[in-house]
């Protein structure tokens, strides 16, 4: 007990140390460069994403960027080696229908997660090592899209969609097995697409998010609202092979409140930059591989992502 006492007293000392107020519930980069068009009501139907992500954290960045490798408690000094692990799996119920609403055709969806999340470190100080790891699956929170709109032309698509992240993952105050982020959010999405030929091999796809947050639980604390903003290409090399680029860029508009917090100042922000190659493997079933490595992030974690994403479809696509 003593042994993990001292670890979460070291780890609580980093500012924003905890994941549930260093960054919102979307996570840019995660789907596939394609995902925020939507399909026509000529293809109306029930779609099922599946998107299967792990991240990976060794680094932790102050608000001025630089990484953190040591503490002090006192006259004491910490050598700190975070090691963090979080498994997701984000399954997407979508109903693409054949209704109209302001001239763009309606869908809506449902995405629960399920996470496995491993909080490690190494400690040592006064020539002493010490390490903790702890393990955590369950429910985490769950995305409701009752809105989603779609235009299209030959040339572009646009998209608008409004939805609700609800706090069913478990949650407790100064917890280290939390699951989920103990706070709603509503995000508004925009996502457009332009394409370069009339079978839309080349993409160019822009999108922008943005989350507004409640009170988290138990702590009197309300995250600031956060921003994304995407850029990627997506080009078809064949029928069924496709490759691309995905960049982004995700801050914090305005400090954490509480009274809790200690410097509402802080806003934390991470760049990203990934790459991907998709399949299909049949008409129907999509399969893309996604890496993304996060960089110049500062009052967060910095880490890097491996992402499996499965899509499949009401018909057959070619």
């Amino acid at each position: 007990m003593k042994k993990y006492l001292v670890v979460i007293i070291a780890l609580s000392l980093l500012p924003g140390i905890s994941l549930a107020r260093e960054a919102g519930h979307y996570v840019p980069g995660i789907i596939s460069i394609r995902d925020l068009a939507l399909p026509g009501p000529e293809a109306a139907g029930f779609y099922y994403e599946q998107y299967n992500a792990f991240y990976s954290v060794d680094t932790y960045r102050n608000r001025d960027g630089d990484s953190i490798d040591s503490l002090s408690v006192g006259p004491l000094t910490i050598d700190v080696e975070p090691d963090i692990d979080v498994a997701v799996v984000n399954p997407v119920f979508l109903w693409v229908t054949d209704k109209e609403i302001w001239g763009g055709n309606y869908a809506f969806f449902v995405a629960p997660t399920v996470v496995k999340s491993s909080l490690g470190a190494s400690l040592s100080a006064l020539n002493r090592d010490i390490e903790f790891d702890d393990d955590t699956t369950g429910i985490g929170d769950t995305l409701v899209q009752p809105f989603w709109l779609g235009w299209r032309d030959a040339s572009y698509d646009l998209s608008l969609g409004l939805g609700i992240y609800l706090p069913t993952g478990e949650f407790d105050e100064g917890g280290d097995d939390n699951l989920g982020l103990g706070f709603w959010t509503v995000q508004v999405q925009a996502a457009g697409y332009y394409y370069f030929d009339e079978l839309k091999a080349s993409a160019l796809m822009g999108a922008i998010t943005y989350e507004t947050h409640g009170e988290q639980e138990d702590t009197d604390i309300t995250p600031g609202d956060h921003v994304a903003l995407e850029i990627g290409f997506s080009q078809y090399l064949s029928e069924r092979l496709e490759v691309g680029l995905h960049a982004f860029k995700q801050w914090q508009t305005e400090g954490d409140d509480g009274d809790a917090i200690l410097d509402g100042s802080v806003k934390p922000e991470v760049y990203g930059l990934g790459i991907q190659v998709a399949y299909w493997v049949t008409p129907r079933l999509n399969l893309s591989f996604k890496y993304i490595e996060e960089r110049d992030a500062e009052a967060r974690f910095e880490g890097e992502w491996t992402v499996l994403n499965l899509l499949y479809l009401p018909g057959p696509l070619f």
